[in-house]
């Protein structure tokens, strides 16, 4: 008797220590599969990324070289910046405060991505709200596009250039415009996705044509010279809304990317990339 009480006795302290160590090893073990399952599906996101959204975001997610997805052809990119400090760093990034959006950063994300942005060319993509994803593929590309948040990118310094009122300022510190450099920087923040080519007005797809511009700009709101409607227009979209679009009535507020000032304004040389494009659609040299 007394013998199976001391093998009971060691059995149960062996299999107490035994289950200690499987729980000491437990919070290891979970991080590990919680560590494998992210990979696969920031993997799995990358995939739906380069099938559906870099079209209009850009191959790397910068909505700065994007691809019409059936030629090949190199397009404007209708989306806004993914992989970028605004969206990505920080508790509640820079784009969160600017949406007015009080949840966390994946929610955000999530959300955007689910439902769409109304008035702009997003899209909702989940497929409770009419899209083709499945909720575990909407989690993918959530977790893909958090992934491009890295110290690296959050390390970047803050410059936030202060733009003047008017254009006349702005010439003062860039007197020179560059028309070849702003054709190509109009395909890069993607005017040429939403307002097409200056030679084919059937090319503008979701805003109004720009190559008429230097005619009509004068005439949009009294008081501005061409120059100066421009220049706001591209810095303060919503100052002004154009009325009529090509598929009909032009949105309020307008569905032109309002983040052109932190973009173009993020570098002390960055300003310049908006007196080419001006340059570009003829609005300057000034008269």
């Amino acid at each position: 008797m007394q013998v199976k009480i001391v093998i009971g006795t060691i059995s149960f302290m062996l299999t107490m220590m035994i289950l200690g160590f499987v729980a000491l090893q437990e919070p290891a073990r979970l991080e590990r599969f919680t560590a494998a399952r992210q990979g696969r599906q920031i993997e799995q996101g990358a995939h739906l990324y380069d099938s559906q959204c870099a079209t209009c975001h850009g191959v790397n997610g910068d909505a700065t070289e994007c691809y019409d997805a059936a030629t090949g052809e190199r397009i404007g990119c209708q989306g806004l910046p993914l992989n970028y400090k605004p969206m990505l760093c920080g508790d509640r990034t820079a784009r969160m405060v600017a949406l007015g959006w009080d949840g966390t950063k994946h929610g955000f994300v999530a959300a955007t991505i689910a439902v769409g942005r109304f008035g702009t060319a997003m899209p909702a993509w989940a497929q409770e709200y009419g899209g083709p994803l499945r909720p575990d593929e909407v989690e993918d590309l959530v977790q893909f596009v958090l992934n491009w948040e890295t110290e690296e990118l959050c390390a970047q310094p803050d410059f936030v250039f202060e733009w003047p009122a008017t254009i006349e300022e702005l010439l003062v510190a860039f007197p020179e415009g560059d028309a070849a450099r702003g054709e190509g920087l109009y395909t890069t923040y993607g005017c040429s996705g939403c307002h097409g080519n200056l030679t084919d007005p059937a090319s503008a797809a979701v805003g109004p044509w720009q190559g008429n511009l230097p005619e009509v700009a004068a005439t949009r709101v009294e008081g501005l010279s061409a120059a100066q409607y421009v220049y706001e227009s591209i810095l303060y979209p919503n100052n002004y809304v154009v009325a009529d679009c090509p598929n009909g009535p032009c949105t309020v507020p307008s569905s032109m990317p309002n983040n052109f000032p932190l973009r173009m304004g993020d570098s002390p040389e960055r300003p310049q990339d908006l007196i080419d494009i001006m340059t570009y659609l003829g609005v300057l040299p000034l008269p």
